[in-house]
């Protein structure tokens, strides 16, 4: 861990856990996902993560305040969540990535997922998948569209890179979706993706009902969080936040 990147969390209740993360990018898909496993299965709170490159934001549910990044646990399935509620600037990635694996490392992890998007042209909603080794790519295999050739940009391709270097399993999960506005649906494909693969048993019939809803809430946040990244702050004049699109 860097002063660059704090974690600040309670040690997770499951022996080797699988860590799920999910951050902003192509249609959200990440962070609602994340946030919608999070919720329907009442995992508990285990803290937070903090960086000095995180834009100055404390997300308001309720009327109450909670950090823009969270940890979370449901300790009977095995499963830890790593859910955010704002984009990473691409310079931030490895910092932030090695924060991530260095800490699924500390509590004995034995494999990560990473949540993204994918932008392809056409009507079909499919998950595509890939791996940071071949016994991790034969496990998804047959459940989605392996991710041939092509490149993971953001947190999630600065995570697979350093669970690659530190021979930490990995996959990605990869919703699609048609354009770089909110995509929910594409959250509801990737979400049962992994009740496939995990058995988790998320019931997506409230993100599928809630999708038109969903999609103008978090264009609102995502509206929210792009103005005050952009908003002069000493000294961090070049950092943007360009993942929203």
């Amino acid at each position: 861990m860097t002063d660059e990147v704090q974690v600040r969390a309670e040690r997770p209740r499951s022996e080797s856990p699988v860590v799920i993360e999910g951050f902003p990018g192509i249609g959200l898909i990440g962070n609602i996902a994340s946030q919608y496993v999070v919720n329907k299965l009442e995992m508990d709170y285990l803290g937070a993560i903090d960086s000095r490159f995180f834009p100055p934001i404390s997300v308001l549910v309720g009327g109450v305040a909670h950090m823009p990044v969270r940890i979370y646990e449901k300790a009977d399935l095995g499963v830890v969540v790593v859910s955010s509620d704002i984009p990473v600037h691409p310079a931030a990635s490895y910092d932030l990535a090695r924060g991530i694996v260095s800490w699924a490392e500390s509590i004995g992890a034995r494999e990560m997922v990473c949540l993204a998007g994918i932008t392809v042209m056409g009507d079909q909603q499919r998950v595509f998948g890939a791996a940071t080794n071949k016994e991790m790519l034969e496990k998804i295999q047959g459940e989605v569209e392996v991710f041939e050739f092509g490149t993971i940009s953001g947190i999630s391709g600065s995570v697979m890179n350093e669970c690659l270097l530190r021979k930490m399993p990995a996959i990605c999960l990869l919703g699609e979706t048609h354009s770089m506005a909110p995509d929910p649906r594409a959250a509801v494909v990737t979400v049962k993706m992994l009740n496939n693969l995990y058995g988790l048993q998320v019931d997506t019939t409230d993100l599928e009902e809630r999708a038109e809803e969903i999609e103008l809430q978090m264009q609102k946040l995502a509206d929210q969080v792009q103005s005050t990244s952009a908003e002069e702050v000493p000294g961090r004049r070049e950092l943007q936040f360009p993942m929203y699109g």
